[in-house]
């Protein structure tokens, strides 16, 4: 009951500043998936098949090249 109380007493303020720290969050997760991940993020779920196939790098390949990012 008192986490509810808690939650109540959230300003919009405070909602706001979570909420931009979240989208932060997921821009950066974003950035590194187009800029730097090589597989290893699917690695963790799918093991060596994503690493030796590069899903995402051959996902992401061509905003790599638009954005600047060398790949190759």
């Amino acid at each position: 009951m008192r986490l509810l109380a808690q939650v109540r007493e959230w300003s919009e303020a405070q909602a706001e500043t979570w909420l931009a720290w979240g989208a932060i969050l997921l821009g950066l997760l974003g950035l590194y998936l187009v800029g730097m991940d090589q597989g290893m993020a699917l690695g963790v779920f799918l093991g060596e098949v994503a690493l030796r196939s590069n899903w995402l790098h051959e996902l992401f390949h061509d905003a790599r090249h638009t954005a600047g990012f060398p790949c190759h």
